[in-house]
């Protein structure tokens, strides 16, 4: 635990004790007490209280794995929550993730844009849709591991098959659906559905005012393939 944790847990803990003092003092009704109490407990933990009311019985329901349909591609156009966002680099907008793709060898990846975040901050402003293509570019001899790419607004998708992603969070539980289908006859190729838990420690993360402890995350299907998915079913034309 940080000490900068610690020295708020600890502020957070006396001014809880005035609180219910004050509240003690001023009333003598037992359930405005007890409320008080509850208040003060609840606050700084809501959201891990409702990640595990939420995760295990989403659990037994939510989780689909299924492929009934195979294609090959030089490249694949996203819709929904994942990849849906840009952020300057060097001036230049570029696509999050768009790399992991590129990477494996695809020639581009498209996405649908709903938000825009600078250098990489958290925070994210909303933005007029509009879809972005990525393709890589030559590879600096100097930075041979780093793969430079271009982004740029489009106007026609040229993927005939688009990878639609939700996400539904509920306290530190999160639900991610995935749907693959082909574009021109609509047909859906394959499933993903997962939740996932992660181990946020409890006291006021649902502000985001600090950076979680620890990052390993617990997932049912215990093992998360949410990320990969697609290249299962989307193969990399040979």
């Amino acid at each position: 635990m940080s000490v900068v944790i610690l020295f708020y847990m600890i502020v957070y803990f006396v001014l809880a004790l005035i609180f219910v003092f004050i509240v003690r003092k001023i009333t003598k009704l037992g359930i405005i007490r007890w409320l008080a109490v509850a208040l003060v407990i609840f606050l700084p933990t809501w959201d891990v209280v409702l990640g595990y009311l939420v995760y295990y019985p989403a659990c037994a329901f939510i989780p689909k794995i299924a492929i009934y349909e195979t294609a090959e591609t030089d490249g694949i156009y996203y819709e929904g929550d994942f990849k849906n966002y840009i952020f300057k680099v060097d001036d230049k907008d570029e696509v999050a993730l768009a790399c992991l793709d590129l990477e494996k060898g695809y020639k581009y990846i498209e996405s649908l844009i709903t938000k825009e975040s600078i250098t990489y901050s958290r925070e994210y402003k909303n933005i007029m849709p509009i879809v972005y293509r990525c393709i890589p570019l030559p590879r600096n001899f100097q930075k041979p591991a780093y793969l430079p790419i271009q982004c740029m607004p489009i106007s026609n998708i040229r993927s005939g098959y688009v990878v639609k992603m939700k996400k539904l969070k509920l306290g530190i539980s999160e639900m991610h659906f995935m749907e693959i289908k082909n574009r021109t006859t609509g047909i859906l190729m394959a499933e993903y559905n997962e939740v996932i838990r992660w181990p946020y420690f409890p006291f006021f993360d649902w502000l985001k005012w600090y950076d979680s402890v620890g990052t390993k995350v617990i997932s049912c299907p215990e093992k998360s393939h949410f990320y990969d998915f697609q290249y299962d079913v989307l193969k990399l034309k040979q």
